[in-house]
């Protein structure tokens, strides 16, 4: 009795369902044979094999739009960049309370990079300052664009005001 309820609930109750997945990915020029044949080369779009993110990874992945190189607003950006680099360091070495996937969030709006990757690379956009007050950098997830400050100095201060943008933000429905 044991030995037919765990094959039961584990062959008879799903085989029809496997089967019909199995015969629809094959309608589409065999497509589940080709899994099979190089099934670890499938393995990370089947199943969840989420990796933290490292710092060259999280690099790679952004395009930066500069203005022209011959102007004021160039040598502006470079700084900035400079000390995004630096934050990203921070990150890595675990001196900071960010982390790469928080910052991939607040970009994409996704919690990891997908198996196949984004159908566009995000970029990083620079604005002017106001000389009043302080605008954090802001991000649209739809376009994937990162807006960040042009001239910021100091590693430590993009940092914070990374920090307090993503976490002022709504958290995407996330609990």
């Amino acid at each position: 009795m044991y030995s037919y309820a765990v094959q039961h609930y584990i062959y008879l109750r799903t085989s029809k369902m496997i089967h019909q997945f199995t015969k629809g990915l094959n309608a589409y020029g065999q497509f589940w044979d080709l899994v099979k044949s190089y099934w670890a080369d499938f393995l990370p779009i089947f199943t969840n094999m989420h990796e933290p993110i490292s710092r060259s990874t999280f690099r790679s992945l952004f395009q930066i739009q500069w203005s022209n190189a011959t102007s004021h607003r160039r040598m502006a950006e470079e700084e900035t960049i400079k000390c995004w680099e630096l934050v990203l360091k921070m990150i890595e070495d675990k001196k900071t309370k960010l982390h790469f996937e928080e910052l991939l969030v607040f970009v994409t709006g996704a919690e990891e990079i997908p198996p196949l990757g984004f159908p566009q690379n995000p970029s990083i956009h620079f604005y002017q300052p106001e000389k009043r007050g302080c605008r954090f950098p802001y991000a649209n997830t739809c376009t994937m664009k990162l807006f960040l400050p042009r001239g910021v100095k100091d590693e430590v201060e993009l940092q914070r005001m990374l920090t307090r943008a993503i976490r002022d933000l709504v958290d995407f429905g996330r609990t």
